[in-house]
């Protein structure tokens, strides 16, 4: 069976607007060679945000293909394989919604999420994005570079694979009771890990600079989407000790987002309020 690891990055919030796609195949235990596209979104809409994150715009991509052309080119590389995406929940719906936007049929390919291949292989690890599972492994790469990050995924799904005694990565989901997911042209099933149990979050031990204690003080805050420097526990745990007031569903109360990479309808209604909102770099800079 053939094995890719993919990653997108999109234009905006909306998961059919792929800007970008990489890919690294894995031959005989090891990445074998890694591509790179660009995709041109149907209406060409960049967010900020998404620019901000990834640092592609609407010139990378006005003289790339659109999405099914790209599909096309790869399809025969993607029926058919075992395909491995950090947050596989993501990149396979980014195919799910942009073929239903186009009403093309989507490729047919089981799939594995190394996010959940993580958690179980090094449940110690004090997150399991891909930058920090990668810095474990000593892999060095790009992210948030759709090439870069399809390689890193590849080598955390080997180096699983290794550590576990697995003969290969198909041989991993067996030593890790990891069912695949599916993606095939009546719908999918999601891939899902064996339970284990769940311990609650803490926010790190801190030394907060004189005064944080009471930075937020008065503010209401929610977190969403993905955030790399910490989980978002750790965030939530952060701002509730700096005296913010964290809620879960937005509100006219909330005064304070943070959006990471995935934010979807709470980034939307924040902008449509104009409530202020924050990347995690700027919400690392306000609490120092």
């Amino acid at each position: 069976m053939k094995v890719v690891a993919i990653d997108f990055e999109t234009a905006n919030e909306t998961r059919s607007s792929p800007c970008s796609i990489g890919l690294a195949w894995i031959e005989d235990g090891a990445v074998a060679r890694v591509d790179h596209h660009y995709i041109r979104p149907w209406d060409m809409r960049f967010a900020p945000f998404n620019i901000a994150f990834h640092g592609i715009g609407p010139d990378h991509v006005r003289d790339a293909d659109e999405f099914p052309a790209v599909l096309e080119r790869l399809r025969d590389d993607l029926d058919g394989a075992l395909v491995l995406a950090h947050n596989a929940s993501f990149d396979v719906s980014v195919i799910r919604r942009t073929c239903e936007h186009y009403d093309v049929a989507p490729p047919a390919f089981d799939y594995m999420c190394t996010v959940q291949v993580a958690r179980s292989v090094w449940p110690d690890l004090p997150s399991h994005k891909l930058n920090v599972v990668g810095r474990h492994l000593g892999v060095s790469f790009k992210h948030h570079d759709a090439a870069g990050d399809a390689y890193a995924c590849g080598q955390v799904a080997l180096a699983a694979a290794s550590r576990t005694g697995a003969s290969g990565v198909h041989d991993l989901p067996g030593r890790i009771g990891l069912t695949l997911g599916r993606l095939h042209q009546g719908g999918y099933a999601p891939s899902q890990a064996r339970a284990r149990p769940r311990r609650p979050v803490r926010p790190p031990p801190r030394l907060l600079p004189p005064g944080a204690e009471t930075r937020l003080s008065g503010r209401t805050v929610i977190f969403t989407g993905q955030l790399d420097t910490m989980s978002r526990g750790e965030a939530q745990g952060l701002a509730a000790a700096m005296s913010a007031r964290v809620v879960l569903s937005m509100s006219r109360k909330v005064d304070l987002v943070v959006a990471g990479p995935g934010a979807g309808a709470k980034l939307r209604s924040a902008r449509e309020m104009g409530v202020q909102v924050l990347n995690e770099d700027e919400w690392l800079a306000l609490v120092g």
